[in-house]
């Protein structure tokens, strides 16, 4: 875009320097015409020098919202109510943003090593809606998740050793936010464990781990 304006703006300067050394040399061209014809082209300039600013602020005026909001947009889990409960997590979708952004969340839950089913929500069957400048939060139970392979919380703390401790309930999240001017970013997958011993979700902090 600024090539073009500026070799836009070059060809009127040269025309007009043509065109008024044409002029001078003309008997019959009148000082008003030539004062004309200049204000002409000198307008022409302006006039693209402006569209080329415009362009260029709506420009970084985009990039600034799409940085604002889906790399702004983050997540936060939360273990409420007591240790041997039913172990309700609440799940926040952050969006510090002007933009309305959607977050595909799924958490690839696993109960010594097999697949267990979740809410929609958290299994990227579904996507969160999160408006400018709120969290969004919802919630699962480990109980529920335990209770498809037989287990209970009861008996994943009695279960529970240094040997398997990083086995017994697992996460995988992935997490994809886009707004609604096509922004998108993917995070890379995050493992997690839940510690019966210690109630809580530990998350892997080595790059390996995610694999």
């Amino acid at each position: 875009m600024k090539r073009i304006a500026v070799g836009f703006a070059i060809s009127v300067v040269v025309l007009a320097t043509v065109v008024t050394a044409g002029a001078l040399r003309a008997p019959n061209t009148t000082a008003l015409d030539l004062g004309s014809f200049l204000v002409l082209a000198l307008t022409l300039v302006i006039l693209v020098w402006y569209a080329y600013d415009t362009n260029s602020i709506a420009r970084v005026t985009r990039d600034r919202w799409i940085r604002e909001g889906v790399l702004t947009t983050t997540y936060s889990m939360e273990l409420i109510g007591k240790k041997g409960d039913v172990g309700r997590t609440l799940v926040r979708i952050h969006n510090p943003s002007t933009l309305v952004v959607r977050a595909k969340v799924n958490f690839n839950f696993r109960v010594y090593g097999e697949s267990v089913d979740s809410k929609t929500l958290y299994d990227s069957k579904e996507l969160w809606l999160v408006f400018p400048q709120q969290t969004s939060q919802g919630w699962f139970e480990i109980e529920t998740l335990l209770q498809q392979k037989g287990k209970s919380v009861a008996s994943m703390m009695a279960e529970c050793g240094p040997a398997n401790r990083e086995q017994q309930l697992t996460a995988r999240l992935e997490l994809e936010f886009s707004d609604e001017l096509g922004g998108i970013r993917k995070l890379p997958p995050r493992s997690h464990y839940f510690d019966f011993a210690r109630w809580a979700w530990i998350p892997r902090l080595a790059a390996g781990d995610d694999a």
